[in-house]
C-alpha cells in the first residue's frame, strides 16, 4: 500500500467549483441525474436503481437517464473496466471485507484507488468522480459492496451496513446532520442554486454578540417569522455566509474582554481586515456579507478595508474593487466598504509590497497551518506564519477539527519568529457554519465537519 501523503488535502466541503457554480454531486443512494432515492420516504416504497454494469459504481433510475449521463460517464467507467478485467474482480470494493483494514489503511485504499484511476484517466477527476471512490455505498464496518445485502438508514439514507451488529451505535450522533446534508445536496442538484437573501437590517444601537450565531440572525437579523419563512434549508446556507465576518466579530469581541489594547467592538469607527489564504468559493463567494455583517452590526463602524490574499485567490483582477458593494442603509449612513483584491498572492509577499496596509485584525479561515502539503503539495505557511503576527494585532484562526485547532497553534508558535499570546485558545467556536460538510482526512473522528468550527485568537506578546 502506498503512503498517503496528500490525504490532508481532500476535504470535500461544498458543492461550488472556483467560479462559484453549483457543481455535480454524487450520492450513492440515488439515480445521479435526477437524484430519486433508492427508498421514497414520501410513497414509503423502494425504487429499483439500475446500476452502470461496466464500473459498479454509479447508479441511475432508468436508462433515459443512464443514456442521458453516458457522454460524462464513458471515459471513467471504461478505465475502472480495464482495472476490473486486469483483476479479475466485479467491483473495485469487492472482497474488501476479507482485508480487515483499518481505518487509515480503509481511507489509504479509497484514495489509492482513486489516483490510480485518475493517471489512466486523460483528464483530472471531476469532484463528484472522486466522491464515487471516497465515499462508495458499502457497509460502514466491514466495506461488504454486496447492494443485495446492505440496508440503509431510513432517516439520513447515507448510512449503510450488511447486518444489524454493523449498525453504529455512533451513527446517531451524526444522523441528523447527514440528513441535513442529504436534503441540501438534493435540493442544489434539483434546483441548480439555493436562494439566500442576505439580511438588510440596520441594528441602531450597539449589543454584545450573543452565544450562538443562530440566535444572533433569528433574534437580531431576520426574526422568527423571517426565518421560518426562509426553511431549513435557506437558513442553513446563510449561516455559513454569515460565519465568516461574525467569527471575526465574536472573536474581537472576546478578545477585548480578555486583555488591554484591544478596542472594544462598539467603539470602532474602522476596521482594516487582512484575509490570508483566501479563496473564491468561500471567503468571496459574497461579497455583500462583509458589509451587511459588519457596518450594518456595529452602528459606530464608518469604514470596512477588506483585504483579501491568496495563492488559490484566482480570477479576479488585483486591486481595489471598482463596484460599489453597499447596501442601502450603508449608502444613507455615508459608510464606506472596500475589497481589496492580492490574487495569487502570499499574505508574506503582500506585506512587502507597496499595497500593504496595516491592518487591525488578521484571520486565517479554516487554515491547517500544521499541514506541510499545501499549495501545490509545498509548504506554502512556513514563510507566512511569521509575517501573521508583524503588527502584534488579534490573529484569528479557525478550524474544521477538535484535531486540527491545537496544531495549528503548535506549529504557529513553533515557527513564529515573535513570542504568542494566546488570548482565546482552541475552543468550539459558537459562530460556526450550520452547513455540513464530508470529512474524508479523520473519518473516524467525524464524518461531518463544519466550516469555522473551532476558533484560536493569539497576538503577539509584548516582552517588557
Amino acid at each position: 500500500m502506498t503512503e498517503l501523503c496528500t490525504l490532508d488535502l481532500l476535504y470535500f466541503d461544498g458543492v461550488e467549483n472556483e467560479e462559484g457554480e453549483i457543481r455535480a454531486i454524487f450520492i450513492p443512494n440515488s439515480c445521479h441525474v435526477c437524484k430519486t432515492m433508492r427508498h421514497d420516504s414520501e410513497s414509503g416504497s423502494d425504487i429499483k436503481l439500475l446500476s452502470c454494469s461496466g464500473c459498479r459504481m454509479i447508479a441511475y433510475c432508468g436508462l433515459p437517464h443512464q443514456k442521458e449521463h453516458w457522454a460524462q460517464h464513458k471515459d471513467l467507467c471504461k478505465v475502472v473496466q480495464q482495472v476490473l478485467r486486469k483483476e479479475g474482480r466485479p467491483s473495485l470494493f469487492n472482497g474488501v471485507e476479507k482485508l480487515n483494514l483499518s481505518p487509515e489503511s480503509w481511507k489509504a485504499f479509497r484514495y489509492n484507488l482513486m489516483v490510480r484511476v485518475e493517471k489512466a484517466l486523460t483528464r483530472s477527476m471531476q469532484p463528484y468522480e472522486q466522491e464515487m471512490f471516497l465515499y462508495p455505498r458499502v457497509c460502514n464496518q466491514c466495506r461488504m459492496d454486496d447492494g443485495t445485502k446492505l440496508n440503509e438508514c431510513p432517516d439520513c439514507h447515507s448510512f449503510f451496513y450488511c447486518c444489524d451488529e454493523h449498525l453504529s451505535i455512533t451513527h446517531q450522533e451524526w444522523c441528523k446532520d447527514l440528513k441535513l446534508l442529504l436534503d441540501l445536496n438534493i435540493e442544489h442538484s434539483k434546483k441548480g442554486r439555493i436562494d439566500c437573501m442576505l439580511p438588510h437590517t440596520l441594528l441602531e444601537n450597539f449589543e454584545e454578540f450573543p452565544a450562538s450565531l443562530k440566535e444572533f440572525l433569528v433574534l437580531r437579523m431576520v426574526g422568527a417569522m423571517g426565518a421560518f419563512a426562509m426553511g431549513r434549508n435557506s437558513l442553513t446556507l446563510l449561516t455559513e455566509f454569515a460565519s465568516y465576518p461574525l467569527t471575526v466579530l465574536w472573536g474581537l469581541q472576546e478578545a477585548a474582554k480578555l486583555t488591554d489594547g484591544i478596542t472594544h467592538l462598539g467603539d470602532r469607527k474602522s476596521l482594516v481586515v487582512h484575509i490570508v489564504g483566501a479563496e473564491l468559493p468561500f471567503e468571496c463567494n459574497n461579497l455583500a456579507k462583509w458589509d451587511v455583517f459588519f457596518l450594518n452590526t456595529l452602528p459606530a463602524l464608518k469604514s470596512l478595508y477588506v483585504t483579501f490574499t491568496g495563492p488559490e485567490l484566482t480570477g479576479v483582477p488585483p486591486g481595489v474593487w471598482d463596484d460599489d458593494l453597499r447596501c442601502p442603509h450603508c449608502e444613507r449612513n455615508n459608510k464606506h466598504f472596500i475589497c481589496d483584491f492580492q490574487p495569487n498572492t502570499f499574505y508574506h509577499d503582500f506585506v512587502k509590497s507597496k499595497n500593504y496596509i496595516r491592518p487591525d485584525v488578521v484571520v486565517a479561515f479554516n487554515c491547517g497551518l500544521y499541514r506541510q502539503t499545501g499549495f501545490q503539495g509545498s509548504d506554502s505557511w512556513a514563510k507566512t506564519i511569521p509575517c501573521l503576527l508583524k503588527e502584534g494585532v488579534p490573529l484569528i484562526l479557525t478550524a474544521y477539527t477538535a484535531a486540527e485547532a491545537p496544531l495549528d497553534l503548535k506549529r504557529l508558535q513553533e515557527v513564529s519568529r515573535d513570542p504568542v499570546e494566546i488570548l482565546m485558545p482552541p475552543q468550539k467556536n459558537p459562530y460556526r457554519s450550520s452547513r455540513p460538510c464530508r470529512n474524508f482526512v479523520s473519518e473516524e473522528e467525524s464524518p461531518i465537519i463544519f466550516k469555522n468550527q473551532y476558533i484560536t485568537v493569539v497576538r503577539k506578546r509584548v516582552v517588557k
